[in-house]
């Protein structure tokens, strides 16, 4: 019997047939059999949990966020609402996934991703989404050292104005998640709390359309604003690279998920899509770009640098 006619025998669950419209049976037990390890359950997190929860089932998923649902999150996470204000996303996420999936197995980690616990939050896992946000990059490092250590590849997903990025770092990869940050490789879990993010390091995509003052204000620190659309893009790059990675085994003729130094990018405003390396250069470009469109009068205008000092993380 062939690989392709043992794959045909292998029996899928009704909920998941229509997937084999792209996919293989024998791809779709991998994803079933899957360990995922999710930091962060806000807007990219929870919706990027939903939906590889729909697409495998996997055998496990772990989720970790110290943080609770406010309205704020409302422009952006369908599942924060009047009957989430105030409780834990994890708890929200979990009875989310146990209405989907109820034979997956859903671990929370309602401290987050800590130094006692990163890991344990990664050891066993097949794959490892960041979702921690940019302003904690002590939680990030803490990540990115236990996934090297247990050797799981790490994805990065975050939305950019309508759009999104997204990359990978490899286990046994020189370009490691501090030096994408622009962090020292040695430097502590309590120094890169106090460190910010280079935005020109590990923000590749700025995209043309965007409002000066916006711009200017997130490089001061402000914390990058989010809509659904930009959301939504990332949970369909960051599901497909999910989907890269832990169908690797198969070899179904599928591309290799992208890794750093290379970045994926998706934008439907400008209907742009692709990858990029040099990240810095890519970065100062648009930037320029969207700094020249804005002085021209030619990009619509935004009121988010008004709104800083009461804008959610």
């Amino acid at each position: 019997m062939t690989r392709e006619q043992a794959a045909q025998q292998i029996p899928v669950p009704p909920e998941f047939r229509r997937n084999l419209g792209f996919w293989r049976r024998s791809e779709q037990q991998l994803l079933q059999d899957s360990t995922i390890a999710i930091a962060g359950a806000g807007g990219d997190g929870f919706d990027l949990a939903v939906a590889l929860v729909m697409m495998a089932g996997p055998k496990e998923i772990r989720i970790a966020d110290p943080e609770t649902f406010v309205p704020e999150n409302s422009n952006r996470v369908a599942w924060a609402n009047s009957d989430t204000y105030g409780r834990l996303k994890v708890e929200a996420l979990r009875e989310t996934i146990n209405k989907i999936r109820p034979e997956t197995r859903v671990v929370t980690y309602p401290d987050g991703v800590t130094v006692d616990n990163a890991d344990e939050f990664v050891a066993g896992a097949d794959l490892v989404l960041d979702e921690s946000e940019l302003h904690y990059l002590h939680v990030g490092t803490a990540l990115a050292r236990a996934a090297r250590r247990h050797r799981v590849p790490n994805l990065l997903v975050m939305n950019i104005g309508f759009g999104a990025i997204a990359t990978s770092f490899a286990p046994s990869s020189r370009y490691t998640f501090e030096r994408v940050m622009g962090l020292p490789p040695d430097i502590t879990l309590e120094e890169a709390a106090t460190r910010t993010a280079d935005l020109s390091r590990c923000v590749p995509y700025v995209p043309s359309y965007g409002d000066l003052a916006t711009f200017r204000a997130t490089v001061a620190g402000a914390p990058l604003p989010s809509v659904v659309q930009g959301v939504k893009a990332a949970v369909s790059l960051g599901a497909t690279e999910a989907l890269l990675h832990l169908t690797r085994r198969d070899g179904n003729r599928r591309r290799s998920p992208v890794f750093a130094p290379h970045w994926a990018y998706s934008d439907p405003m400008t209907l742009a899509s692709g990858r990029m390396r040099y990240a810095r250069a890519h970065h100062w470009v648009r930037a320029a770009v969207l700094a020249s469109r804005s002085l021209l009068g030619w990009n619509p205008r935004a009121s988010y640098a008004e709104e800083v000092p009461t804008a959610a993380h």
